[in-house]
């Protein structure tokens, strides 16, 4: 294990400084939504939030971004005074259990081989992250996070490339494209009938 790049990391330990909630924006996928929904009873109005570009560096991810009636949008963990609005004033997770597949894996990032072998492994540097090294990663379970982080990704851009060519229709046709609304309907995460209030403070 020691030839493998990284293979540092495999002692990483998380200090619970909490940075990695405050400065950074996270992806999110419709079943992160729902996990989140399921364990708190939140809208998904207030668990995500739809961002541009210039918001969250995801220029290598342009799968991930939805068309939408104000133009391409990403969705994103919700924030609120800077910090992810499920951080509890002690930089604890308070959705723990519940939290995305990203805040899972984050900030490790591997690659393995096609025998389920560590090929490398990298940490990602989005925050100030005062981590230690007496800590123990175990490798299977780091593959199966990715597979499942992978997985779920993969659907979820599934569904926004048939939104995107439903939007795409609809402006050779002439007509606008959808709203944030009527995205997360498409997604199944809201009755089609529901009232979701499109602004800073919902889904804008």
């Amino acid at each position: 294990m020691k030839k493998v790049p990284g293979a540092r990391y495999l002692t990483f330990r998380c200090t619970g400084c909490g940075n990695c909630c405050k400065d950074p924006l996270l992806p999110l996928t419709d079943d992160d939504i729902r996990r989140i929904a399921k364990r708190t009873g939140d809208r998904p109005a207030d668990i995500a939030q739809v961002v541009d570009r210039h918001a969250i560096h995801m220029d290598d991810e342009p799968e991930a971004f939805a068309t939408l009636r104000q133009g391409k949008r990403v969705l994103v963990l919700r924030h609120a005074n800077g910090r992810c609005r499920y951080l509890g004033d002690d930089d604890r997770c308070t959705i723990y259990t519940s939290r995305p597949l990203g805040c899972r894996i984050y900030p490790l990032d591997p690659e393995f081989n096609k025998k389920k072998k560590l090929r490398r492994l990298t940490l990602v540097q989005a925050t100030e992250c005062p981590y230690e090294m007496d800590g123990s990663v175990d490798v299977d379970s780091l593959y199966d996070l990715q597979q499942r982080y992978w997985a779920a990704h993969e659907a979820y851009n599934t569904k926004v490339a048939e939104w995107n060519r439903v939007q795409k229709r609809r402006r050779r046709d002439g007509r606008a494209a959808q709203t944030a609304r009527e995205f997360f309907s498409f997604l199944g995460l809201i009755e089609s009938s529901a009232t979701v209030q499109e602004s800073p403070s919902a889904l804008a």
